[in-house]
């Protein structure tokens, strides 16, 4: 008997399994457990605001031969708080001040920085002349007072004193709360204010006098529209830090409901490196706890030098079928997919390396630019597009670092980043084919305690604040990673009136621990909400 294929013609044969062969390539294309792509897109709508916002200029001192010439650096870092709010921010260099250039703005902050820097006599003029809201943070204050032909005292409410050493065991209150500092913490203007009602203090520094007795200076004073911080807080920012974003409120004239909100976040899921039914389990509890979360996703876990495994082995998320399943399973349990950089590494293996910055040296790799960071962007994005059917909406950094040549690439690909962002003592704007070296550039990690809807590298930035829970893991402020450690710095956070904390979790440590650190945060009235649900919000409406 001749068999079945002598009787099928051969064009008819070849229909068939091309037929047969798109079918199953089609197939494979498809999301498993029969979602549609549409059901695991994440759908990611930024709200917007009317209106016109408010002008501000931020002026910074500039000596390159001065040890401490930081103040790029202090102003971006106030401009990404300024972000926060409806505003229009230009940074500028106080040295370039012309007569009556406050007019154009409707507030203005100066960060002294450098010990007696020169300022123009313009500026000064025009500061003291002002009626507009006006912040003076830290040094050269001193410029109004030195000259009795100022009247400042009369002017503003209060009367500067000297520069004081505050040992670092001292606290700043505010809100009925001590504040602690850190160790680099001791350099403070003491100010006296009148006994009138020209001056409110905002907050407190504790001090020792001569018989040992804890007294009290201020620390944050408004004296009607024009305010002073007696230090800097950018410099070695931790609960001061807080109090500066807090009072911007007041300066900027909101009227926001108070409202403490939290965030956690799965961390460093690596294809082919996941506990795929533990993993399942605490989102089950944490989807019956009401809590929604986010879940950071590193697309290609790579070992060349075979620190954990085989040398050389690579594994793509489109060859992990079940850490697909699962990614789908989370975000119909309330998770939020985070795109985790590509592949989280650049010479060790995948989840513990860096990938955008040298850490080993804390500068950028040689290879560092825009087009280099924005190919490994790319790429990320490709693979999990390739693994998924749907593109990534929000961007994280591994490590929280990366040169500016980095962040402006990834402006180009994300509205929204999840993370910390390292800040630089330059202003340059790298682009497409115009990269800048950033080796030996002054810079730090700067923490937000609250989303800010507009930053200086142009994207959004949802704040991660209290750092990763894990046992034995290295303390940060002095704080041990722990439910305690979380619930301490969480503590800080409730003195901005709409502050929102974040911590992260790997999946493989202690549950117990997630849900205990979960709890309490909710006990201190935190109320746990999603990425989606911060971008619901709009910056706070003003008076």
């Amino acid at each position: 008997m001749r068999s079945l294929n002598h009787l099928i013609s051969k064009p008819i044969y070849l229909i068939c399994l091309w037929s047969i062969l798109l079918i199953t390539v089609l197939s494979s294309c498809l999301p498993r457990n029969g979602q549609s792509t549409h059901q695991s897109q994440v759908n990611i709508s930024l709200s917007t605001v009317s209106g016109h916002p408010k002008k501000v200029v931020v002026y910074y001192d500039d000596d390159p031969s001065a040890q401490w010439n930081e103040g790029k650096l202090y102003a971006i870092m106030v401009r990404n708080l300024l972000g926060h709010f409806h505003t229009s921010v230009l940074i500028q260099n106080v040295s370039d001040y012309h007569h009556g250039e406050l007019n154009d703005y409707d507030h203005g902050i100066y960060i002294g920085n450098i010990y007696d820097y020169p300022l123009p006599s313009d500026f000064l003029q025009d500061v003291y002349d002002s009626s507009k809201p006006f912040m003076w943070i830290n040094y050269n204050i001193w410029q109004f007072f030195d000259d009795p032909s100022w009247d400042a005292k009369n002017r503003f409410g209060f009367d500067y004193v000297e520069i004081y050493k505050v040992l670092p065991y001292y606290k700043i209150i505010y809100k009925g709360l001590k504040l602690p500092r850190i160790e680099t913490d001791v350099e403070f203007n003491l100010v006296n204010i009148e006994i009138s009602n020209k001056c409110n203090q905002i907050a407190e520094i504790e001090l020792e006098d001569v018989n040992g007795k804890f007294i009290t200076q201020p620390y944050a004073i408004q004296c009607g529209d024009f305010f002073y911080l007696v230090h800097n807080p950018m410099a070695n920012f931790f609960a001061s830090y807080l109090v500066l974003a807090d009072v911007l409120h007041d300066f900027l004239k909101t009227s926001v409901q108070p409202s403490l909100r939290a965030l956690v976040r799965f961390e460093d899921l690596l294809p082919g490196n996941v506990n795929y039914d533990l993993l399942r389990s605490e989102v089950d509890t944490l989807y019956d706890m009401g809590v929604p979360f986010a879940f950071g996703v590193i697309p290609v876990n790579s070992d060349p030098t075979g620190v954990v495994g085989e040398p050389g082995r690579i594994v793509y998320l489109h060859q992990d079928f079940l850490l697909q399943d699962l990614i789908r399973y989370m975000i119909s349990k309330g998770g939020t997919p985070i795109l985790h950089g590509f592949t989280h590494q650049h010479d060790s293996n995948s989840g513990m390396d860096y990938e955008f910055w040298d850490g080993n040296r804390k500068q950028p790799f040689p290879e560092d630019g825009f087009d280099w960071a924005l190919d490994r962007i790319d790429r990320g994005i490709s693979e999990f597009r390739l693994a998924l059917g749907f593109e990534p909406q929000i961007w994280e950094t591994p490590h929280y670092s990366a040169s500016p040549n980095s962040y402006f690439a990834l402006a180009q690909r994300f509205k929204v980043v999840y993370e910390r962002v390292m800040v630089f003592n330059s202003l340059q704007i790298p682009a497409e084919g115009n990269s800048y070296t950033y080796r030996n550039v002054e810079n730090i990690t700067q923490t937000l305690p609250y989303q800010a809807f507009t930053s200086f590298y142009g994207f959004r930035i949802i704040p991660e604040n209290l750092g990763y829970l894990e046992r034995g893991g290295i303390p940060e402020l002095g704080v041990p990673p722990t439910p305690q450690g979380k619930e301490e710095l969480a503590r800080l956070y409730t003195v901005v009136r709409d502050g929102v904390v974040s911590f992260m979790f790997h999946h493989w440590q202690p549950m117990e621990d997630l849900f205990d650190t979960i709890h309490r945060i909710q006990n201190l009235g935190f109320t746990f909400v999603s990425i989606e649900d911060l971008l619901d919000d709009t910056p706070p409406p003003y008076q």
